[in-house]
C-alpha cells in the first residue's frame, strides 16, 4: 500500500524522509533536555498545580 503511495506521488519519498529526521531529532533534543535539565526545576514545576500561590 505504501509503496504504491510512494510511486504515484513524485517527491512522497523525500517528504517521508524529512519528516522522519524532524521526529527523530525533536525525541533525541527533549530526551537530552530531560538527562541535562535540574532535577529540582522538574520537583517545583510538577508541584506547580498543587501550591497555594495566593498564601
Amino acid at each position: 500500500m505504501f509503496k504504491q503511495f510512494i510511486d504515484k506521488i513524485p517527491g512522497a519519498d523525500v517528504f517521508m524522509v524529512t519528516s522522519f529526521v524532524t521526529f527523530m531529532v525533536f525525541f533525541v533534543l527533549v530526551g537530552l533536555y530531560l538527562f541535562i535539565v535540574d532535577k529540582n526545576h522538574l520537583k517545583h514545576l510538577a508541584n506547580l498545580p498543587l501550591e497555594d500561590s495566593n498564601a
